[in-house]
Order: C-alpha cells, then structure tokens, then sequence
C-alpha cells in the first residue's frame, strides 16, 4: 500500500513543469547584444514590387506593372503583376531586359535599376519590395501555418507572436529554425530559456525561414500506450481506492 501512495506521490510530481522550464529570457536577464538589422538578400523565386518615378511620369509608366489596375483587389492578383525572380536568378526588366538580382538586397537592387535607367528616364527613382515575404511557423504552437509579412524587419519574438505563442507542450529549448542560405539549409537549435530569443544572428527572420516547435516530454508520452501522467495517475486512484475498500 505505501509502495503504491508513494508511485502516485512521484507521478504526480513528474507532471509537473517548472517555471524554469516555460518562462523567456529577455533583454535585462541575459547580456545585451548588438541587434544590427541585416538587409535581406533576395533568393529565387522571390515576388518583386519594383516602382520608378521622375519628374516626367509619362516616361516612367512603362515600368508600372499593373499598380494602378489592382490596387484595390487582393495582394495574390498584384503579386501576379509584379516582377518574379526566375529559375537563374533574375528579373525581366522593361528596356532593360534580364537583370541578375540573386544575392542583392532591395536597396542596392534599387541603385542598380536607378543607375542603369538614368540613360532613358531623367532623375529617375526606384524603390524595390520583396512582396512574398513569408515565414512558416510549425508544432506546438497555437496558430500555425506561413504567415506573408509586407515588411522587412521581421523578428523572431514577432513571429512567435503571430503564431499564438507555444502551447504549454512546447519544448522551450530545442526549437529549431531552418534557413535557406543560397542552394543549401541550414539548421538552428534555439533555446529560449537561455536567452537565444534574442540571439543577433537570428533575432531577425529571413524569407522562406521555417520555425518549428518541438513537442515537450509531457507531450509525446501522451501519444504512448499509457497514455499522460494524469491519466495514469487517476487510475492508480482508482485502484488505491478500490483496493481500501475491499480490505475493509
């Protein structure tokens, strides 16, 4: 009987998380580093919304792929209208013509079509946008799925956030982030009990980034044969109680 009180005892006590085990380390519990935005690089088959503009508008509208038209419907058709960055790596330009981008940020994409346009269009102005700018947040989560971001400074606290935060089944220590880093992946184990929430090198998410939550102890052994803790727990209740019953 004691033998029995003391297994409910330990079970009990195996269920329960620490505090330690689900609460974030933020800036002021760990060291403070440098959080210097890193400007993304743009990959293949990213979306490009890309607008010139001078002092002669006419000169310029060739370049206005389908802005005016579908500005008032869904993102998805004016993505449709914009500029693809094709299987080698680049865009097909009006004058231009084929233009590498793989490997350029918006920015300096921006100075390079501002540049070359400067022999056709007077002062002109270009600004670059990445459009399908997305991130897929899978596991313990409570609203997973690939969430698409218009702008590009895009956090990993922030996209935790979009995702509805872990459940309490989520393992806090070994997330994992896989990255896209030209034709090959890379893979990051997180900690956020040990303050890698706001690790420089990935404090900041890139395009195409896969977040993925790892389900906690507690949480696989409930899809076992015994099934959770307190299930197993109840039964064995059930059984002290039974068994005091019966020696009465």
């Amino acid at each position: 009987m004691k033998k029995l009180l003391l297994l409910i005892s330990l079970l009990g006590i195996a269920s329960c998380a620490t505090k330690k085990e689900v609460i974030y380390i933020f800036p002021g519990d760990a060291p403070e580093g440098t959080y210097l935005f890193k400007e993304l690089v743009l990959q293949k088959g990213d979306i490009l919304d890309i607008k010139v503009s001078s002092i002669n508008p006419e000169a310029t509208a060739i370049f206005q792929q389908g802005t005016n038209q579908f500005q008032n419907q869904q993102l998805d058709m004016l993505k449709l209208q914009d500029y693809l960055v094709e299987a080698d790596g680049a865009i097909n330009f009006p004058i231009l013509g084929t233009v590498p981008v793989d490997g350029m940020s918006t920015s300096a994409l921006a100075d390079l079509l501002q540049s070359k346009l400067e022999a056709y269009v007077k002062a002109p102005s270009v600004k670059v946008r990445l459009l399908n700018y997305k991130v897929s947040v899978l596991g313990e989560v409570k609203n997973p799925g690939t969430f698409t971001f218009l702008e590009e400074q895009i956090t990993l606290p922030q996209v935790i956030g979009t995702a509805g935060d872990l459940t309490i089944n989520g393992d806090r220590t070994q997330i994992a982030l896989v990255r896209k880093a030209g034709d090959d992946l890379k893979t990051y184990s997180i900690d956020l009990t040990q303050g890698d929430l706001i690790n420089p090198e990935y404090f900041y998410l890139q395009q195409n980034d896969v977040v993925y939550i790892r389900p906690n102890t507690a949480k696989v052994k409930t899809s076992g044969l015994i099934g959770n803790v307190s299930t197993l727990t109840s039964v064995l209740s059930l059984i002290l109680s039974l068994t005091i019953l019966l020696t009465r």
